[in-house]
């Protein structure tokens, strides 16, 4: 028997027993037997036979790889998607005619396969010319929009260039037919090339033409009509001018002298005739303005004429258009990038050479032939390019030799697998606006180390993968590596990770260097990387800024795994930790996505992580190595139970170095480990060097000058079933189980730094349970409903003390409202916990006090709660607990941060 039919014969032995039968005599044994075949859609039948006979009733059972298929009981079994990948058995059980009771395995089949469903791609859209043509992919196994490579033929021949989803149609395709060809692996993992039917033959439109009227309405000026046809207008043109809307008898040239009679009467003109290709056209000018014997001033505009994108080589020209008249020479312009006047450049024309990233605008001042004085002003609608590029191969030689300041812009296609990149001077590489350039696979960024201002902007990274043997897998592990200073990382998608990765612990971004921007982007399905972060700031680098970004849905199984983390501010337990960083992770949102028990894992000092919107997290922000960090104003809720006992979402675990805890908000943490809860004070990290003592870096800070009383105020937790948590977990190089079993003589160093060693200022912090609604119709704003009698742990108080950490001289505890089941737990039984129940403001922490037990008619403290505007719960303003919680948090919405996102927040 195989290990899979070992683990479905436990379940059948719970019933009548495996290929057996109940009695020990000569009954012959039955069997039975699978027929069809095993493909997704597919139908699998049984056969059971017995020598011995079977009149009555088959009990079956079916097992996709030995695990049972609930409701599966029938002699047929119709395969889904959800068995594909699993080898599939039936199981029968009868009672024979001979009296005996058996139950037969079948063998496995094969592993079921999914259908190789054949992907489709249909065309929709005119064939007509400026018309947009859409391809639309169709495929039943599923498939990743951004891997498809689309290519389009007119006639049968590749068309040069056009690889997106969409063509617009020109006249190079008149007369043609188009199909398009989308090529790519479905979610199966089958490859796919699928070729569209063809269009009718493309044929014209009419592109409508316009007519304007150029000069003033002044009585003796000349008037002129202009007319403007994409179609082209080189035949014979017929004009008829109007004075509100009556004909002028005699006026049927291109231009009108204006004539005293039409004084205060509009003019229009209307033309006539039939375009270079083939369409009667009759259009109408807009009205002027009413004629006067006085000159009236219309203002002039100007608009920047140049090809698209702009690029640093090309030329661009002013464009004046003044409908008062204008002597060229008389107009004085001033080219401007970015706002600010550009030196010496006063001529009609400008070649932007040294201003690529730039919005290139330009200032025309002069005086009209009316006398008009006129400044008027013209920009670009996007930046200027050093080059701009179409594929992988175009990006590698523009990069080669690049110059400081060059801006690269990518075109939208599937930069499958690029060659490893190196900047080594401050290069932009950015998408081209419109443009979706998906760089796709094994990929490397690296900034050298020295280079001042490097960007990547707009691009999306699709399925990525450190590149093997680059310098960014040999040195970091990452996708992305900057040594530089000041380089921005904004406005990017990070999409995904290969199945199967070159390294299972790797980075997606490695910041050293200083001052790097990592702003609005968006992070999601890091899925299959075992360990790393989605950042690692290294702690030798400094002054960070990690803001308005989105990280999202992400299903990572590997959660169990302590590495596996969103960031990691400094990288390590050395003397680095002790170094003021001053790195900041500021309004960011993130949903959904699987870290292991550190989201967060602080290892410098002087950090900040504050305002962000923190839902469903796996784990904590953790404070580990460093001092004098601060969490503040962060919203933390988880709104689902915990899987396993591997799956620990936290709120902050804290060391007493220092650090600031305020104003936070923590909701819905199930979990109830030692080293798990809303608020954390934890030794742990004191003990994981050799011996059990501090590592480097906390021994620095322990060294070093500083008041080290942790000042935690003004937090808020909610639905948790250990609110705080005065933990008792150590590192298994203490020598001991846990903290309370240290003395001065098994570890007289870690003991001196459990014992009464947290100096802490607790002040002004609500706790309470069974807030919301039991069904947790409000889990989004108040966390998974905690019950005050929640059965699987008994952990339903508001402080759990299993390790007497408090410095009862100097550490405060007051202004705090707690609303549980019971006050406190663990060594409280030893007298070591202080008592803080009514005294310095303090409330009653009644025993069944929790919300959900209605204290107000059981005769305890009532807890004020409201319902704040941003729908998370807040004590009221005007109650005695006032005092006490968060209060004024933005509740991050996942549309205010990320790609394209434009929210900020607003001084106060």
């Amino acid at each position: 028997m195989n290990l899979k039919n070992f683990a479905l014969c436990a379940v059948a032995l719970a019933i009548v027993g495996c290929n057996s039968d109940s009695k020990n005599n000569d009954n012959t044994l039955g069997s039975i037997a699978l027929t069809g075949t095993p493909l997704s859609g597919e139908t699998l039948n049984t056969s059971v036979t017995d020598a011995d006979g079977i009149s009555g009733d088959i009990n079956y059972y079916w097992y996709a790889d030995g695990q049972l298929i609930a409701g599966a009981n029938s002699a047929s079994f119709t395969l889904t998607d959800e068995q594909v990948g699993f080898a599939i058995s039936a199981q029968a059980s009868y009672t024979d005619n001979g009296g005996t009771n058996e139950s037969r395995v079948s063998n496995a089949t094969a592993e079921v396969a999914a259908i190789a469903y054949d992907a489709a791609v249909a065309i929709t859209g005119n064939a007509l010319i400026g018309s947009t043509l859409t391809a639309t992919v169709s495929d039943q196994n599923g498939f990743d929009s951004e891997t498809i490579a689309y290519a389009w033929f007119a006639d049968g021949v590749q068309i040069d260039g056009e690889v997106l989803p969409e063509l617009v149609l020109t006249e190079a395709h008149i007369g043609a037919v188009i199909t398009v060809t989308a090529t790519f692996v479905d979610d199966r993992g089958f490859s796919e090339s699928a070729t569209s039917a063809a269009t009718n033959a493309v044929e014209r439109v009419n592109s409508q033409g316009i007519v304007t009227i150029n000069g003033t309405p002044t009585i003796g000026n000349t008037m002129v009509a202009v007319v403007s046809d994409e179609d082209g207008a080189s035949g014979t043109i017929t004009y008829q001018w109007f004075a509100d809307d009556v004909a002028i008898s005699g006026e049927t040239a291109s231009e009108y002298v204006v004539l005293a009679a039409q004084e205060d009467q509009v003019i229009t003109v209307k033309v006539s005739y039939t375009d270079d290709n083939g369409f009667t056209e009759e259009n109408v000018s807009a009205p002027s303005l009413p004629v006067s014997a006085d000159a009236v001033n219309i203002d002039g505009t100007l608009n920047i004429i140049g090809s698209v994108p702009y690029l640093s080589n090309a030329v661009l020209t002013a464009e004046l258009v003044e409908q008062n008249g204008f002597d060229e020479a008389s107009v004085t312009y001033t080219w401007s990038a970015d706002g600010v006047e550009i030196a010496n450049s006063n001529s009609k024309t400008f070649t932007p050479t040294d201003y690529a990233g730039a919005i290139i605008s330009v200032t025309a001042s002069y005086t009209d032939n009316d006398g008009y004085p006129e400044t008027v002003t013209g920009s670009l609608d996007s930046l200027v390019y050093t080059q701009v590029v179409n594929n992988a191969a175009e990006l590698a030689t523009a990069l080669n030799g690049v110059v400081a300041g060059a801006v690269i812009g990518l075109n939208s296609n599937q930069y499958a697998d690029p060659a490893e990149i190196l900047l080594t001077n401050a290069v932009t590489i950015r998408a081209v606006e419109g443009q979706t350039p998906v760089i796709l696979g094994e990929a490397c960024i690296h900034v050298a180390a020295g280079v001042d201002g490097a960007a990547v902007t707009g691009l999306t990274f699709k399925n990525i993968d450190t590149k093997a043997s680059s310098f960014c897998s040999n040195e970091e592990n990452a996708v992305i590596y900057s040594e530089g200073d000041n380089f921005v990382f904004s406005e990017n998608t990070m999409d995904g990770d290969q199945a199967d990765l070159n390294k299972t612990d790797y980075h997606w971004l490695v910041l050293k260097g200083n001052s790097a921007l990592v702003e609005r982007n968006t992070f999601s399905n890091r899925n299959n990387a075992a360990k790393g972060s989605v950042i690692k700031m290294a702690s030798s680098s400094a002054n960070h800024l990690v803001q308005y970004n989105f990280f999202g849905e992400s299903i990572n199984p590997n959660y169990a795994d302590s590495s596996l983390l969103l960031l990691n501010l400094g990288s390590t337990t050395g003397t680095d930790a002790a170094d003021n960083a001053n790195f900041t992770i500021q309004y960011n949102r993130i949903d959904n996505f699987v870290s292991g028990r550190r989201l967060m894992r602080v290892q410098t000092s002087g950090a900040k992580i504050h305002g962000n919107t923190i839902i469903n997290p796996n784990g904590a922000i953790s404070l580990e190595d460093g001092g004098f960090n601060t969490v503040s104003d962060n919203i933390i809720i988880r709104t689902t139970d915990v899987k396993d006992s591997n799956d620990r979402p936290s709120g902050v675990l804290v060391t007493p170095l220092g650090h600031k805890i305020t104003n936070n908000y923590i909701a819905g943490i199930r979990a109830d480990g030692k080293e798990t809860g809303g608020i954390v004070f934890t030794p742990n990290p004191f003990s994981q060097a050799t011996g059990g003592v501090p590592n480097s870096g906390n021994q620095a800070i322990l060294d070093g000058s500083g008041d080290f009383t942790l000042s935690v105020k003004n937090n808020t937790v909610l639905n948790s079933i250990q609110p705080i948590v005065f933990s008792t977990e150590v590192g298994s190089k203490a020598g001991v189980g846990d903290c309370d079993e240290l003395t001065p003589d098994n570890n007289a160093v870690l003991y001196g730094l459990t014992k009464n060693f947290f100096k802490i200022n607790f002040d002004a912090n609500l706790i309470a349970n069974g807030v919301g609604e039991k069904d947790n119709s409000l889990a989004t704003s108040q966390g998974y409903f905690l019950n005050f009698d929640y059965a699987s742990s008994p952990s339903a108080h508001a402080f759990e003390y299993d390790c007497d950490l408090i410095n009862h001289t100097v550490s405060n505890f007051s202004n705090n409202y707690g609303f549980t089941d019971s006050y406190a737990s663990g060594d409280v039984e030893d007298d070591f916990w202080v008592d803080f129940r009514n005294e310095k403001g303090n409330g009653s922490f009644d025993s069944d006090g929790a919300v959900d037990q209605d204290p107000a008619a059981n005769s305890k403290e009532v807890p004020a709660l409201i319902t704040a505007a941003n729908t998370l719960t807040e004590t009221d303003p005007s109650s005695a607990q006032a005092i006490a919680g968060a209060k004024g948090l933005h509740y991050i919405q996942a549309s205010e941060v990320g790609v394209g996102s434009t929210w900020k927040v607003q001084p106060e």
